[in-house]
């Protein structure tokens, strides 16, 4: 068990504000985000749970995921996040791609933060938030995926104990390239 010590949480809060800013005024403008998740994990569910207490806009991912990911694509989201398994992120990442999506970052489920190579510039302090949440790495994220301007770290005041899925779970937030690139 990682244990977040005082100093790790407040670096990744005070991180969390860099982040937090890349999207911000786009919600300010009525954009909105969406939160994926499959139904069948653990994780997925209470990724959907805490997204839709914190009103976002929450779908599970079920059917043919390209069909899928082009019917949420369609709305031009300032951001897409979610909790699946990598099969799943591979598809869905492929048709984000075509329509101008880059992945921004990638939360390892088991190490609850994400590799260097896996988390874009200005968008490391969310595996800082992940590693700091604990076992609540899933509710911090949604939090951000929300309203990443007003939530970033709600949960962690909420850390809780839960049960880790079995296999690779994945937490992870697709952007339009020009927010990336910045």
């Amino acid at each position: 068990m990682i244990r977040a010590t005082r100093r790790a949480a407040m670096m990744g809060a005070l991180a969390v504000p860099t982040v937090a800013g890349l999207a911000h005024w786009r919600w300010k403008h009525g954009e909105r985000s969406v939160l994926l998740h499959d139904p069948a994990l653990a994780a997925g569910r209470r990724f959907a749970e805490a997204g839709a207490a914190r009103g976002g806009d929450v779908r599970a991912i079920e059917g043919d995921r390209i069909r899928f990911s082009r019917e949420v694509l369609a709305d031009r989201p300032a951001l897409i996040a979610g909790v699946s398994r990598h099969a799943d992120f591979i598809l869905i990442e492929d048709a984000a791609r075509e329509a101008g999506y880059r992945p921004a970052a990638t939360i390892y489920g088991r190490a609850r933060t994400c590799a260097g190579h896996e988390c874009q510039p200005g968008w490391q302090s969310l595996g800082r938030m992940a590693s700091a949440a604990g076992e609540a790495w899933v509710e911090a994220l949604a939090d951000y995926a929300a309203e990443p301007g007003r939530r970033a770290m709600g949960a962690l005041a909420r850390s809780l104990p839960h049960r880790a899925d079995p296999g690779l779970v994945l937490g992870w937030i697709l952007a339009p390239q020009r927010v990336i690139a910045r």
